[in-house]
């Protein structure tokens, strides 16, 4: 019997001398064939997944040997250089020569760093040997900001467009320390990430040096820049901003742009820490909190007594919490799980003053136990106090008829701080043994400070009366100061709580704002009503906030977007009025808000299906028990309105735990799982993703050591910096936007010229806005080299007279 060719090969490697088919397995009939045409023998190599062809004429073995050479070539060097992460430690990896410039510039950018630490000779000797060899100058990494700056606008602009849902705007203007006024301009969205989870995202936009007066018209101009720049005028649905003047007159000029979701003051959102604080402050002003002064020479602002170090100017504190590491309290017992928040004091109108208050409570010097003109010294005895304890720190603070006075006392301050501790442990006081102190600009501090006060009372009455390391006799604290601390302690603690819940960072409240108002306005009252437990300078104090509050709880009117939010509320509904004792003209107003909304922006279109013609035959009238049943199931609800929005409010009440569940966690899974309620989900979704307060971001950016930059690299550094800590620089970015640049560069040299008349679909009328200014031309060369034109209907250009339209 004649043997095939499979036979006669695998007979050839069984009988062969040679070590070549050592390192092969059994050879079979492979696909290829030779020159003649007939199949050839596969030799599969053991080491690597390849097989080795060769003709059935040919018994010579130098391919064989030649490929399992470089198998176990390969094999060796990979046993002798096994690399640390082979073993499970982690390191660097290897870098790309063309990465080097990105991380540098991220690594200055998003720390703040002076671009002269790149080239430190106790920072060089910690970097990746390919980075020092690609170390960038100062100079290349400041123009790769810039870089950075536009590519990865021109990446954000494209995810905006293609977002599905509400974007609200956040708007906030501060002066950076080297003399730079910058308006900030935020987004914040309820975030999708595909099939994963939702997340609330609060991303600077971008930042822009503000050149003229901060009038509202001209803050209007610069927010339309923006908002025009990233192509997202018809998602925006509100405006988030504190309480200025010139916001209200900013608002009204982005109404007059008429865009789709924004209609002037009913989406504009006032920053409720803010109000938080404004009411906080009115109620504490009677009780020596001071007031700015205004300077007759320059006109600035300044303080009476000022208890506060450098933070007092600090515009980012305005509304952000304190980290531990920033804690206000200094020395070694200090309590580092304190929470800090504070905003602006600058509207001096938004105060109430005593002319305002009707029916205030009369005071008995006699018989209270503090009265409005005992307390106004309370809180500047507490500061002075802390002076003893922290003069070293506070001496930039004061103006200069006040630094002789504490430069002598600061070289006491160790042995006075000393003293106090050693009173603090003999007396049984708790941790921390300090007294924290008080910034002007963060309220929450002064709530600090006066628990502080009350923790460590007993220390205080023994530490203040001591000869050496004491404080002067008219600054000690008495029994009415410290009734004082303990009543003020109960009233703001109410509002340390409530702003803590605003301030947890990826949260959106607005459906607690109205019920927070009515919580503090329950509270307040209560204190006004408590005749036997306050004195009536704290009930005066109480009835200050108490109109305040009721101002703002007015204002809410204006905007429907809080009462929609309650209706939303799967655990409200509109049964949180009904409890509130809303008026029944002010629960039907509101449901028809909601129903507006709802019919204008989120009602699903009706299908027009065909109509086929139907005899109508009469029915029947029910009788007898039938009868009944109807009716039965009509009172049970049997007959119910189909419209979505009349079943949501018909429907019952969802508690976790008889406590109120998470609103837009809950919409969220009713989404995931289909169920849409007729189009309220998409609405809740809108609505209740909605920011209820706006962060200031950016000043910490300009350092001490970095005065000098200019305010293009101001703002643009910043920008780069959150971008970056929000993970939106990909590793790539900036050597691509290069690339992109050379093209442009090439296209010029070889004389490449858009043809006369032709315009990019993708930027057309953009061209010098988008990306720091960058021309269309290299931006559509640069996404045509990559395979992709975002957006675009197709760009026609000349190349050597002959036309191409790009892709679309």
């Amino acid at each position: 019997m004649p043997r095939t060719r499979n036979q006669r090969a695998r007979d050839t490697a069984l009988n062969g001398v040679s070590k070549a088919y050592l390192s092969y397995g059994q050879p079979e009939l492979s696909d290829q064939l030779d020159k003649r045409g007939r199949p050839m023998i596969a030799y599969p190599c053991k080491m690597c997944p390849k097989k080795i062809s060769r003709p059935t004429s040919d018994s010579s073995c130098s391919n064989l040997n030649k490929h399992a050479a470089i198998c176990i070539g390969k094999k060796n060097q990979s046993e002798t250089t096994r690399s640390l992460a082979a073993l499970g430690i982690t390191g660097t990896g290897l870098i790309e020569p063309k990465e080097v410039p990105q991380l540098c510039a991220v690594w200055c950018a998003e720390a703040a760093r002076p671009f002269s630490a790149l080239v430190d000779a106790s920072h060089k000797a910690i970097l990746h040997p390919t980075v020092i060899k690609y170390l960038p100058t100062r100079k290349a990494v400041s123009k790769d900001i810039h870089k950075l700056y536009s590519a990865i606008q021109e990446q954000y602009r494209v995810e905006l467009q293609a977002h599905k849902g509400a974007l609200y705007l956040g708007a906030d203007v501060w002066q950076s320390p080297n003399g730079v006024d910058i308006l900030g301009v935020v987004i914040y969205r309820l975030k999708e990430r595909g099939s994963g989870p939702f997340e609330l995202e609060a991303m600077p936009l971008d930042f822009i040096r503000l050149s003229r007066r901060h009038t509202g018209e001209y803050m209007a101009e610069s927010v339309c820049l923006v908002v025009e720049k990233f192509g997202i005028q018809d998602k925006v649905h509100g405006l988030v901003t504190d309480n200025a003047s010139n916001n209200e007159v900013m608002v009204r000029e982005l109404k007059r742009l008429k865009w789709p979701h924004f209609k002037g003051k009913t989406h504009w959102i006032r920053c409720f820490a803010h109000i938080l604080n404004l009411i906080v402050q009115t109620i504490l002003r009677p009780f020596g909190a001071q007031k700015k002064k205004k300077n007759s020479v320059t006109g600035l602002a300044t303080d009476e007594h000022s208890g506060s170090a450098s933070e007092d100017d600090d515009p980012t504190g305005q509304i952000q919490i304190l980290a531990p590491e920033e804690e206000l309290n200094s020395g070694p017992d200090e309590d580092s799980s304190a929470h800090e928040l504070g905003v602006d004091l600058d509207d001096e109108d938004e105060y109430l003053s005593e002319g305002d208050l009707e029916e205030g409570s009369e005071e008995d010097e006699e018989q209270d136990r503090y009265t409005s003109a005992s307390c106004k010294q309370t809180l500047a005895k507490v500061n002075n106090l802390i002076v003893s304890l922290y003069s070293c720190i506070l001496i930039k603070s004061f103006f200069h008829s006040y630094i002789r006075a504490i430069a002598k006392k600061l070289r006491y301050s160790p042995n006075a701080k000393a003293e106090f501790v050693a009173s603090c442990v003999a007396k049984g006081c708790k941790t921390p043994h300090n007294i924290s102190r008080d910034v002007r600009t963060r309220w929450n501090s002064t709530n600090t400070q006066l628990q502080s006060v009350i923790r460590c009372e007993d220390a205080i009455s023994t530490w203040q009366r001591h000869k050496r390391h004491g404080v002067e006799r008219k600054y000690h604290l008495d029994d009415s100061d410290f009734d004082l601390a303990r009543d003020l302690v109960q009233v703001l603690q109410l509002f340390y709580e409530i702003t803590l819940q605003v301030s947890i960072a990826s949260s959106a409240r607005v459906s607690n704002i109205v019920v927070f108002i009515d919580q503090i306005t329950d509270h307040l009252s209560t204190v006004v009503k408590a005749t036997t437990k306050y004195p009536p300078a704290l009930r005066n104090a109480c009835r200050a906030g108490l109109k305040l509050t009721n101002k703002y709880y007015s204002l809410t009117d204006e905007s429907p977007v809080y009462r929609i939010a309650i209706l939303l509320h799967p655990s409200f509904n509109d049964e949180y009025f009904k409890l509130a004792a809303w008026e029944p003209d002010w629960i039907t107003e509101a449901i028809r808000l909601a129903r507006d909304m709802w019919t204008t922006h989120y009602k699903p279109r009706a299908l027009n299906v065909p109509s086929t013609s139907r005899t109508a035959t009469a029915r029947p009238q029910a009788t007898g028990m039938l009868a009944g049943l109807s009716s039965a199931a009509a009172a049970r609800g049997g007959n119910n309105s189909s419209d979505p929005l009349d079943i949501w409010l018909s429907g019952g009440l969802i508690l976790e735990d008889h406590e109120p569940v998470n609103p837009l966690k809950w919409w969220i899974q009713q989404k995931r799982a289909g169920n849409t309620h007729g189009g309220l989900v998409h609405m809740a979704l809108d609505i209740l993703s909605c920011p209820e307060r706006a962060f200031s971001f950016g000043r910490d950016y300009v350092t001490p050591k970095r005065h000098r930059l200019a305010h293009q690299s101001v703002s643009r550094g910043m920008a780069v910096a959150f971008y970056s800590k929000n993970n939106k620089i990909a590793p790539g970015v900036l050597s691509k936007w290069k690339e992109g640049c050379v093209l442009e560069m090439k296209a010029k040299q070889k004389g490449i010229k858009r043809k006369r008349g032709g315009t990019c679909g993708t930027h057309a009328g953009t061209a010098g806005t988008l990306s720091g200014g960058t021309r269309c031309g290299m931006r559509c060369l640069f996404y045509m080299k990559n395979g992709r034109v975002p957006g675009s209907t197709g760009a026609i250009f000349s190349l050597n007279e002959e036309t191409f339209q790009l892709p679309s």
